[in-house]
């Protein structure tokens, strides 16, 4: 029996939003096979996800110039319609473009919009970026012609209930990754490779995404060497060219800590999980602001990851990631300055000495968090329409 398709569409490639990595995995779980459309990734590497999963990219959209970026999108509009052609069980978009996208393609199949990012459409700021904003404003006019509106957390669902006046809410489905049947291997060749031979007996402290202030990166160099536990060390990727990762570039030089801390540029994604799949603490520090909706709305991607790789979480406090501390798995810094965040690596380097802080994290991951879980609304809405 051949398998119907579902056509998955991004204009930012899965590397760096990964949950459609997870949400197409559990899909083909469910027999259907998956073709995702992207641009280029930005450090591009093949990644084995499975059988039934086609990932096909047009181009490098990243870091190109206005009319390279269009006639790449138009690129992707012609693709899509191509592949549209092909009668797709159901279309997926992952952001306004592609949701935009979607609406002129889809003739009678369902289209589900997984709005996996804050996309606004703001008067004041429109001249900003003016494609990108009239993009969004023609998204939340349209949204209501979506079969399903999902977003990825809870105050994301409500935000766009009552910007874009919907009947019912849209619903939520968290930034998280999927489960394998299997451990999936520490990838512990990888790591080897581009780890130093004597961090791998020490608890490593992992921080993988955007290096920048208001992600708190210089301050977790700072309290990582307040706490100078010479059975830590502590990893940060994502490091460019630009006067913020100077200055964290500089400090790390000078500070007593400097042998046991390691910063990656953006890795390829087969590197990125194999330094998940040896760590033992995750880092992820999202700022929140009273006085910014928009930071109240924070849906990390890293936290599903770091979860399914049976990471130990270090966060700020913030609504997202209260839940993981109440059941034991994060320490929450109270402040965003390095002594209140050496506090939380204390906390966290106690946690995952104690053996059984891994069961407290996979059996929250298997019963509750796992991309398995989540899709269940949309697993059963297909299914009804099957």
């Amino acid at each position: 029996m051949n398998k119907k398709k579902i056509l998955l569409l991004t204009l930012v490639h899965p590397d760096f939003l990964p949950p459609v990595y997870a949400i197409a995995q559990v899909l083909r779980d469910e027999n259907y096979n998956i073709h995702i459309l992207t641009f280029d990734s930005l450090v591009p590497a093949q990644i084995d996800l499975g059988a039934n999963i086609e990932l096909e990219t047009l181009g490098k959209h990243y870091n190109s110039n206005t009319l390279d970026r269009l006639r790449l999108r138009n690129k992707f509009r012609k693709r899509a319609k191509q592949l549209a052609k092909e009668n797709p069980f159901a279309i997926i978009a992952f952001c306004p473009f592609s949701f935009n996208c979607g609406l002129k393609i889809k003739n009678n199949n369902p289209l589900i919009y997984f709005a996996l990012e804050i996309a606004d459409f703001i008067l004041p700021v429109f001249f900003h970026s003016p494609l990108s904003n009239y993009r969004n404003l023609k998204a939340l006019q349209n949204i209501k012609k979506a079969d399903i509106v999902v977003t990825p957390s809870i105050r994301r669902s409500a935000w766009m209930a009552g910007r874009c006046h919907l009947n019912t809410m849209p619903y939520t489905v968290l930034n998280t990754a999927y489960m394998t049947g299997n451990d999936d291997g520490n990838k512990l060749d990888i790591f080897n490779e581009i780890v130093p031979s004597e961090f791998l007996n020490k608890k490593i402290i992992l921080y993988t995404g955007a290096v920048n202030t208001e992600h708190c990166i210089l301050e977790l160099a700072e309290a990582f060497d307040i706490v100078n536990n010479e059975q830590s060390a502590l990893i940060i990727t994502g490091i460019k060219d630009n006067e913020y990762c100077d200055l964290v570039k500089a400090f790390v030089e000078k500070c007593n800590s400097r042998k046991r801390i390691l910063l990656f540029p953006y890795l390829t994604r087969v590197q990125m999980l194999s330094l998940q799949s040896n760590a033992h603490i995750g880092v992820c520090f999202e700022k929140e602001y009273q006085n910014n909706v928009r930071s109240k709305m924070a849906a990390p991607n890293k936290v599903g990851e770091y979860i399914s790789k049976n990471l130990y979480i270090i966060g700020l406090q913030n609504e997202y990631l209260r839940v993981f501390e109440m059941i034991g798995i994060a320490s929450l810094a109270k402040a965003t300055d390095p002594k209140a965040i050496s506090n939380a690596i204390i906390d966290a380097l106690i946690a995952v000495n104690e053996s059984d802080y891994k069961i407290r994290v996979q059996n929250f991951f298997k019963n509750y968090y796992c991309m398995q879980q989540q899709l269940t609304p949309i697993i059963k809405y297909l299914n009804e329409n099957n």
